[in-house]
């Protein structure tokens, strides 16, 4: 894929500002969103999904590991990784749970998908939240 090195960069600046942009959406809710909220977690899940089919299909399942274990940068970002979506179940278990959410069940699906288990993870919850409140 090295021919398309600059599709990839926008890709990935692109990804940056929908990051950007969800954030300081996210920064401005001061109230409850009337529409279902679960959709925004489920909408990043299915895009994510359909990035790494992609990725799968072009460069093989674990083509990644390179890219993680190859430079100290490489470690560094598979570490922030590590402990970003860590810090992310941490935080969300205790609400999850309290929907009716079995934790062991999730962590699972998280360990072995990372953001996209926890995207999903993230919309059911939002959902269960949701229903109990209606």
């Amino acid at each position: 894929m090295g021919g398309n090195v600059p599709a990839l960069q926008l890709a990935a600046i692109l990804g940056l500002a929908a990051a950007v942009v969800a954030m300081l959406l996210v920064t401005q809710t001061k109230h409850r969103v009337s529409w279902p909220g679960w959709l925004v977690p489920a909408v990043a899940c299915v895009l994510m999904v359909a990035w790494t089919i992609l990725a799968i299909v072009v460069e093989g399942p674990t083509a990644f590991w390179s890219l993680y274990t190859e430079s100290l940068w490489g470690i560094q970002v598979w570490y922030d990784r590590l402990m970003s979506v860590t810090a992310a179940f941490f935080l969300l278990q205790n609400r999850a749970r309290a929907a009716g959410l079995t934790s062991e069940v999730w962590v699972l699906l998280v360990i072995f998908t990372g953001s996209m288990g926890l995207l999903v993870m993230l919309a059911q919850t939002v959902y269960l939240e949701r229903k109990q409140v209606e």
